[in-house]
């Protein structure tokens, strides 16, 4: 039987760029991260313009990051779609990292048709378990949100508003993500 080698997330950054190929990392795992189609980049740089244009509103509430490492544990590190970080965290924040060191207040995945169901869930639970406050799922061809927290879960769809505490004053219609 062999021996694993387990990476740390300092371990990911210092890997070779093969390809293009990007990971994230699962307890000390490698997983790459697969090929975004046009439907998910549509719904995220929906999400992404609405996160941007609160952050133009209100810059003191924190700090929107787009496909960015973040280090969930010593052995985990994942990529959300789009990530908010508030002001307290984004206050220890310096330039110049690889890999952001705090973890967000909210993650956004749009789940890809190539996702199974049991990796999706895999990263929810990474997320909550590592204190983050919400994680938002997008599901594009049933055209709703689900909106996890670690005391539930919320299904929105259509005229449903997604808004949330950590952002005051950010407030859209589902639908508009789906349109």
């Amino acid at each position: 039987m062999g021996t694993k080698t387990m990476l740390t997330p300092e371990d990911l950054l210092a890997l070779p760029e093969a390809g293009g190929a990007r990971y994230e990392l699962r307890e000390g795992e490698l997983v790459k991260v697969g090929t975004a189609h046009m439907r998910h980049e549509r719904i995220k740089r929906r999400i992404l313009k609405r996160f941007f244009a609160y952050e133009e509103q209100h810059p003191r509430a924190g700090e929107v990051y787009a496909e960015s490492l973040f280090k969930l544990s010593s052995d985990t590190a994942r990529m959300p779609d789009a990530a908010f970080v508030g002001a307290a965290k984004a206050a220890l924040l310096s330039d110049g990292e690889g890999l952001i060191p705090v973890v967000p207040d909210i993650a956004v995945e749009v789940i890809s048709e190539s996702e199974s169901a049991a990796d999706a869930e895999t990263k929810v639970r990474e997320y909550l378990a590592a204190g983050v406050s919400e994680v938002w799922q997008f599901y594009a061809r049933e055209r709703f949100v689900r909106v996890r927290t670690s005391s539930g879960s919320r299904d929105l769809s259509g005229d449903d508003r997604l808004e949330i505490p950590m952002m005051p004053g950010f407030s859209a219609p589902v639908s508009s993500f789906f349109a």
